[in-house]
């Protein structure tokens, strides 16, 4: 015994050497490693961020280009800029207007255009999109208008006019005229606050023209300060972090800049892990001591849950172990024990099993004779009718019928043979009420026709509908047998269009069909409950090992028929299903 308690203090050693060696030695790298990488992550998200801006910008001015292009391009704009082309003054103003009306939209459907402006030379005269507070109409010289084209010979150019970045659109053609697009300074000021909602501060700096037009937030005392192309700033003492992208157009450049607090917060929090593995040492001794405890109390909860298995009646539980484990001899021993009751259990198994068979044949014998005096009395009517052919074809059918019940003495039949005679009792019935009644049956599959059944199965079922559902049918009586198959079982199903099945009476069939199945024997056991009964017993012995045999299983089940009286469905586990498929029925 003192050699395995050195075993055991082995382990307890190497468990802890195990645990707290990969946080001594992998700790502190994986923490710097980490750190590092994302402080790259969030400098190259944030300049992709602002490569984003930057193209949002120039697809912004490219949008306002193409957009005064197109304007200029118009056939009316061209006339009213071309002295020499005589219009009326009427024609004049409805062009002029119509033209403003276009001016309007454009300014109206894009948030970055503040002003659009029409100016015709020879008029002298320029006209303004339509907006409140504003005149659409204005005169300018000649001089002012020279001063605004600057000598451009381009078609269109960026310029800043006003204090305002403005796009400029010449015609192309011997037409005097001018297009001028302001740039809304608010529409492109919210674009750059709002590019880094993740961050709650940050500075922002468009230059276009090497510093003729500016648009920023930073303060005015680090604007002056801020060296050309400086990656660096410090604002009341923090210092702040620039990252820049290109413009295409007015050699501009788009700057922001972050505090160091915002940028390295997640880097941060990495040297906060340097602090936390003193913690990461303490849990690994806790967990030494975990390791320690579960060396006992693992075992004996393996044999709490196994002991937990068996009272579920689960007599498949074994427990296997290390055989160097000290708790390996009580493992073997629980494994002897369960053995040794699983034994007990089935040789009880089979002493009920044979109990069933003798309460199946007592119930057989208790159906034999219940179809014999209607019968006869039947016969009886045609001869006194002097029904003689009829009488004849009854007794033939008769005949065949009574001697599948008295030459076959086995308890189970081939369901082939005892659905013909079931069909034999339909045709006697058939003889019986004539046209009253219509009976549509069904064909077995040949496939199933050798499977094995308890004997008088279906015509109890038959009888039930015949003596109750239809019993007062005058005409029209319809009597359905159907025979389906599924996944796990063979359904044969009867069904009548009766009007005497009330809703509790429904209910009344299924509740003693429920206790039937449950194992109830203290009802009358005839008709359909014998049916319950004998299914029951039968299936149980045929039930794969793996199922619990005392579930119990409603083999018969009623329902109403879409035709409007009673519906009995039979059902029959298929003998070719497999285990898994067979224990859908039994679940």
């Amino acid at each position: 015994m003192d050699g395995k308690k050195s075993i055991t203090f082995k382990k307890l050693i190497l468990l802890f050497a195990a645990v707290i060696l990969p946080f001594l030695l992998l700790g502190p790298f994986l923490i710097y490693q980490n750190r590092t990488a994302a402080r790259g992550r969030t400098f190259s998200q944030i300049q992709s961020k602002t490569d984003m801006t930057a193209d949002a910008l120039t697809d912004t001015m490219e949008q306002l280009q193409h957009t005064a292009a197109q304007m200029a391009e118009q056939t009316n704009l061209k006339k009213l800029g071309i002295k020499a082309y005589r219009m009326s003054p009427y024609e004049a103003a409805q062009s002029i207007l119509q033209l403003q009306e276009q001016q309007t939209s454009i300014r109206n459907a894009n948030p970055y255009i503040e002003k659009f402006i029409i100016y015709y030379l020879h008029r002298l005269q320029a006209y303004n999109s339509k907006e409140s507070g504003v005149p659409s109409f204005f005169t300018f010289t000649r001089e002012e208008y020279e001063e605004l084209a600057h000598g451009h010979n381009s078609y269109d150019f960026l310029a800043v006019h006003d204090r305002q970045l403005t796009e400029i659109i010449l015609p192309s053609s011997g037409a005097e005229f001018m297009i001028r697009v302001d740039l809304s300074t608010e529409a492109v000021a919210a674009l750059l606050e709002n590019a880094f909602l993740e961050y709650d501060d940050y500075y922002y700096l468009l230059d276009v023209f090497g510093g003729s037009w500016q648009l920023t937030n930073l303060p005015k005392e680090a604007l002056s300060g801020l060296a050309e192309g400086a990656d660096e700033i410090s604002i009341d003492g923090v210092r702040y972090y620039g990252f820049s992208a290109g413009l295409p157009y007015g050699d501009g450049r788009l700057r922001f800049f972050f505090s160091g607090d915002q940028l390295f917060q997640d880097s941060e929090a990495y040297q906060r892990l340097y602090l936390c593995f003193g913690l990461i040492v303490f849990a690994a001794c806790s967990l030494f001591l975990l390791g320690s405890y579960s060396l006992i109390h693992k075992p004996i909860q393996t044999l709490v849950n196994a002991f937990r298995h068996i009272n579920k009646q689960d007599y498949s539980i074994r427990i296997s172990g290390n055989p160097k484990s000290d708790f390996d001899y009580l493992y073997q021993e629980f494994n002897h024990m369960v053995k040794e009751l699983e034994t007990l259990i089935e040789k009880n198994y089979q002493q009920q099993l044979l109990l069933s068979k003798a309460e199946l044949k007592q119930l057989q014998a208790q159906i034999n004779p219940h179809f014999l005096y209607n019968s006869f009395f039947l016969l009886r009517r045609m001869i006194e009718d002097e029904l003689y052919e009829e009488a004849g074809e009854m007794a033939d059918t008769l005949g065949l019928y009574f001697q599948y019940i008295t030459r076959n003495s086995q308890d189970y039949m081939p369901l082939g043979k005892e659905y013909h005679h079931a069909m034999l009792y339909c045709e006697i019935q058939r003889l019986r009420f004539g046209d009253r009644i219509l009976i549509e049956t069904d064909p077995v599959p040949e496939k199933y026709s050798q499977t094995l059944v308890p004997k008088l199965i279906i015509q109890p079922i038959l009888e039930n509908a015949f003596n109750y559902g239809l019993r007062n049918k005058v005409e029209e009586g319809v009597l359905r047998v159907r025979v389906e198959e599924d996944a796990a079982c063979l359904v044969i199903s009867v069904e009548d269009n009766g009007d005497e099945l009330t809703e509790d009476g429904l209910e009344q069939i299924q509740r003693r069909l429920k206790e039937t199945a449950g194992g109830n024997v203290q009802q009358e056991m005839s008709g359909i409950l014998n049916i319950q009964r004998r299914l029951g017993i039968y299936f149980k012995e045929q039930a794969p090992p793996s199922m619990d045999r005392t579930e119990s299983v409603e083999y018969l089940q009623a329902s109403r028929s879409p035709l409007g009286g009673l519906c009995m469905r039979l059902y029959l586990p298929l003998p070719a299903a497999d285990e898994k498929e067979r224990g859908s029925l039994y679940d």
